[in-house]
């Protein structure tokens, strides 16, 4: 509990504008920050997900942006960010991954009532099968009060016991289990997870659970003048464990699917879970995208390639003193 406090404390410190505020400045002159969220939902919803915010939180975060940022479309930033002289003022973009019920429900309504452009980036197999993909289907396995202990198959000693706590702590414990499952190959993943549910069995949730997009739901959104929508592969797989016919396909099928429920031209593109390499980037310039978001959390410099462009990510547990420092890079970045 004391080093959780001497840690808040630090961050407390290390975010107040006067000390802050001159760093941020000079770090972030004439870059861009682009900030990846997945899911929003109401403050007294009880989920215990790094990747679902709570309202309250993004207002605030997106309140405390607007006042230091010039916030964009991906399109005005690479725009700005591709000339080699510009504005000294920050530029900031907003996205989302994956494609999930409250960019519709709680973050179009923001939206339009900020006027705030942002990005979301759909992952189409699950919108098109209307079921979530394997990490969220777990992840919404695990909301249950009681302590659920899973294992990873035969041959490994590894398992991994949940809700013996709650909040940050606990999602340590998801985040490891879910980094383990990612090792696995795709289908024989999907098969273990599908076992891992089975043995969790039917409890009560504690939330309603993470979910897809519609297709009407996604129309609506590209309808916004201020979405961008943008795509995150059709089967959602890291990309860099297929081969690359495999990528190639699953990143032409989402911007075909796309384009055909929107009527809009998709020309961005999210790399699953941040990962890539030359031969998955060669397949999404291929595939007819323009751009590509990474998740190395780093702010964006003028010149950069646009088909690995960092991206900060923002999470549940963040609190507004962490949110800050992120910009920069963290804590790190902004003490050395």
């Amino acid at each position: 509990m004391l080093r959780q406090l001497a840690k808040s404390a630090m961050y407390r410190l290390a975010a107040w504008e006067p000390l802050f505020g001159p760093a941020r400045r000079r770090r972030l002159g004439g870059k861009a920050v682009v900030l990846m969220y997945h899911e929003l939902a109401e403050d007294g919803d009880d989920i215990e997900a790094w990747t679902v915010v709570k309202r309250t939180d993004f207002l605030r975060q997106m309140d405390y942006l607007r006042s230091k940022f010039d916030v964009l479309s991906l399109a005005q930033a690479i725009a700005r960010m591709t000339q080699p002289n510009g504005p000294d003022r920050p530029v900031a973009v907003v996205t989302f991954d994956d494609g999930d019920r409250g960019n519709r429900d709680i973050l179009l309504p923001i939206i339009e009532a900020l006027d705030l452009p942002a990005t979301i980036f759909v992952a189409t197999g699950q919108v098109q099968d209307r079921t979530p993909y394997w990490f969220d289907r777990l992840v919404n396995a695990l909301q249950v009060d009681a302590p659920v202990t899973v294992s990873l198959p035969s041959g490994s000693s590894a398992a991994y016991t949940i809700n013996e706590t709650r909040g940050a702590a606990n999602w340590i414990r998801i985040q490891e289990l879910l980094s383990s499952l990612k090792k696995l190959e795709p289908a024989r993943r999907e098969q273990v997870v599908d076992d891992m549910i089975k043995r969790i069995g039917p409890q009560e949730p504690r939330y309603r659970g993470i979910a897809p997009l519609s297709i009407s739901d996604v129309r609506e959104l590209a309808d916004c003048p201020l979405v961008t929508i943008g795509a995150h592969s059709h089967c959602h797989n890291i990309l860099t464990q297929i081969d690359r016919r495999a990528a190639l396909e699953s990143a032409v099928r989402s911007k075909e699917l796309l384009e055909s429920w929107t009527g809009r031209r998709v020309n961005y593109f999210a790399y699953p879970n941040g990962d890539f390499n030359d031969a998955v980037a060669s397949a999404v310039v291929e595939a007819g995208f323009e751009a590509a978001l990474s998740t190395v959390p780093r702010p964006w410099g003028r010149g950069e390639p646009l088909f690995a462009l960092p991206r900060i990510g923002v999470g549940r547990y963040d609190s507004i003193d962490v949110f800050k420092l992120g910009l920069v890079g963290g804590i790190g970045q902004f003490l050395n």
